[in-house]
């Protein structure tokens, strides 16, 4: 079992996690960063200029995908016309910023205190975050929380209905990774508030 954040000397913060807390981390990034990776179309296709600002000439289409729609909602409701020209205008760059922060929660948890280490010689694997990285985990465990909240169909004050589906239901074990990964983000959050007091 993973221990919370907490600060640490040279100004870092630190947690311990279970090897399979990480391999599990590991995956959920992964498919995170692949599906935020996952282009629906050419952005370089078309104008000229617009491919040199990263901006597609056309803008790409909404997803479909609910999760993808949960990550990159539409900008105006109420306006199709508005909620296109903002997509096309801001949907690369969205994707390219949670794609660098999946990217350095990756680089962290690859370059943690005993990740290099066999499986057998360790239990815990101590990862220490600088700012930029506590950013970047905060920004992930987000995205990944409205991923898994999103496919599960959580909504507010649903939780007795969560603790009472079946041991053996599968929902209700993605449902206590999604809690889990709260609980991290939370530590994290209280840990990096602490300092500000």
């Amino acid at each position: 079992m993973s221990t919370a954040f907490r600060r640490a000397r040279g100004g870092v913060v630190a947690a311990s996690f279970h090897v399979v807390e990480v391999e599990l981390l590991r995956s959920l990034v992964g498919q995170l960063l692949e599906l935020v990776r996952d282009e629906p179309a050419d952005p370089s296709a078309g104008d000229g200029w617009a491919a040199e600002l990263g901006l597609a000439d056309e803008a790409p289409s909404r997803p479909t995908d609910p999760v993808l729609l949960r990550l990159f909602p539409d900008g105006y409701r109420e306006d199709a016309e508005a909620a296109s020209d903002f997509r096309r205008f801001t949907e690369r760059g969205l994707r390219d910023r949670k794609a660098a922060t999946a990217a350095t929660v990756l680089a962290s948890l690859a370059t943690a205190d005993g990740a290099g280490l066999p499986a057998k010689s360790r239990e815990k694997i101590r990862i220490e975050l600088d700012a930029a990285e506590s950013e970047a985990w905060l920004r992930t465990l987000t995205d990944l929380r409205l991923a898994l909240g999103t496919r599960l169909g959580v909504t507010e004050g649903d939780e007795d209905d969560w603790l009472a589906l079946d041991e053996n239901d599968p929902r209700r074990h993605v449902h206590d990774v999604y809690d889990w990964l709260g609980w991290v983000q939370e530590t994290l959050v209280r840990t990096l508030s602490s300092a500000l007091d």
